[in-house]
This record gives structure tokens, C-alpha cells and sequence, in this order.
């Protein structure tokens, strides 16, 4: 899958998950969908996509106008954002996008909103970090492989709306 993605640390993490996921779909074609290893390579897809969204959605913005910044701002900004756990929730990026400014904030929900299957990309989102959650929380989650790979596609177009708000400045 191609992605619009500028940021070349994004783009080469949002690859590696996608051949992760064409050798995982290779595998569970050998193997049958009902064997019995199956599940655990569909929880660790969760895992893989949920983690490759999340570092996207705080690479892109921690990288904004990377090269101007002092030693000081950059260690803060890593520090306080960068290397800080979150959910790659919609949610979580608006509120991270309005600590640094309420403007790209708005950039971003107004891209958002002109995606042509908003509903479905924000569900696949939601969807992509509930089965995270329930699976880092005990639980087992009841997404397939396909929904797995159907959610991060979805989840990368909110990448690509979320740089886009950055660099229309």
C-alpha cells in the first residue's frame, strides 16, 4: 500500500508493518486460518499496528519544524510527547495537537472531516485501539487478521490528514 506520508521515519515504520503483515498473511494461509498459533499472530498484529500508528501520530507532530528547534525544545518536546505513552486515539491526537497549537488542532478535525469515508476510518481507529486495550488489559480480543490490516489502513489516513494540517501552516 502506498502512503502519502512525507515524514520518512513514518513512512519507513508504517512499511515495516505492512511486510510484517504480508508475512503474517502468508503464514496464516499455510497454516489455515483455525490452526491453533493463528490468534497469537493476530493479537501481536494488533499490537504491531495500534504501536506503528501511535509512533506516527507523535513523530509527525514532534518533527514539525525539527531542525529550528534548540537542544532544550527538542528534549522537552521528547520527553513530554514523544516518548510519552498514549493511545493513538483521535481523541489523544486532537488534545496532543491543541498542546501545541489549538490551530493545527482544527487543521486536523476539518481534514478529518472532509474524508470521504470519515466514519469508517474514526470507527477503524476506535476499533484498532479497543482490541489493543482489551489485549494489553487480559482480555482477547475478537478481531480477525483482516479487520487488523483493514483498521490500520483506515488509521494511516488519519496520519496522512494529521500531516497534512502541519504543513499547510
Amino acid at each position: 500500500m502506498a502512503f502519502s506520508i512525507g515524514n520518512s521515519s513514518v513512512q519507513d515504520r508504517l512499511h515495516s508493518c505492512e511486510d510484517e503483515f504480508e508475512k503474517i498473511n502468508f503464514i496464516i494461509k499455510g497454516m489455515g486460518s483455525m490452526s491453533h498459533p493463528i490468534p497469537y499472530l493476530t493479537r501481536y498484529s494488533i499490537i504491531r499496528a495500534c504501536g506503528a500508528i501511535e509512533y506516527g501520530f507523535k513523530t509527525i507532530i514532534s518533527d514539525v519544524n525539527l531542525e529550528s528547534q534548540s537542544k532544550q525544545l527538542k528534549q522537552f518536546v521528547d520527553i513530554k510527547f514523544r516518548n510519552s505513552s498514549m493511545n493513538p486515539s483521535y481523541s489523544n491526537i486532537c488534545k496532543g495537537l491543541a498542546s501545541f497549537d489549538e490551530t493545527w488542532k482544527n487543521k486536523f478535525k476539518n481534514n478529518v472531516n472532509k474524508l470521504e469515508d470519515k466514519n469508517k476510518v474514526l470507527d477503524s481507529l476506535d476499533s484498532l485501539n479497543n482490541a489493543r486495550n482489551t489485549f494489553a488489559h487480559g482480555g482477547s480480543p475478537s478481531t480477525s487478521f483482516v479487520n487488523v490490516q483493514e483498521y490500520f489502513r483506515d488509521s494511516v489516513k488519519v496520519l496522512e490528514a494529521l500531516e497534512l494540517a502541519l504543513i499547510e501552516n
